[in-house]
């Protein structure tokens, strides 16, 4: 691009961009688990559609997380390209960010009260993790999916790798 359409070309480029990438896939691949995991769920008499609303919500919330997570990555490592070179410290604070929001949220969202408009509860298929009584499928999720996500996004085209 030339200067002159400088402003230009970073508009037609934003879908190379990696965070756009994390998104989309984060999104997409949550969104097939959060169908999967319905099972491990007690939905009680929610229609299709509120399920499908939720698994929605549930997916873009997860989406979220994974960006929370890759920008931690790239805030100390000063790279947002990074997970074209990942080294194991990357990998495992990538990782681990997403584990520790989702087991904040897994304690709180389990214990409200029903009758509020958030939360949910485990049906009696979900494995339970002693101590925290957290589910162990939404836990798992947080070493499949960002590991998927980090596949798909590093096979998409890039523009530069350069940081600005």
């Amino acid at each position: 691009c030339f200067a002159i359409q400088n402003r230009s070309c970073r508009i037609m480029n934003f879908d190379k961009q990696p965070e756009v990438h994390v998104a989309i896939f984060g999104f997409m691949t949550s969104f097939i688990w959060e169908f999967l995991q319905m099972p491990f769920f007690d939905v009680g008499q929610a229609t299709y559609w509120e399920r499908t609303l939720g698994c929605t919500q549930a997916s873009f919330g997860d989406a979220g997380i994974l960006l929370v997570a890759y920008s931690l990555v790239s805030l100390l490592k000063r790279n947002r390209y990074w997970m074209f070179d990942p080294k194991i410290w990357m990998l495992g604070v990538y990782l681990g960010t997403g584990l520790t929001i989702t087991l904040v949220i897994e304690i709180f969202a389990t214990k409200v009260p029903r009758d509020w408009d958030w939360g949910w509860r485990y049906s009696d298929l979900m494995p339970v993790i002693p101590f925290v009584d957290v589910g162990l499928i939404p836990i798992v999720m947080w070493i499949v999916i960002p590991s998927i996500t980090l596949w798909f996004a590093r096979r998409q085209p890039q523009v530069d790798r350069k940081d600005p």
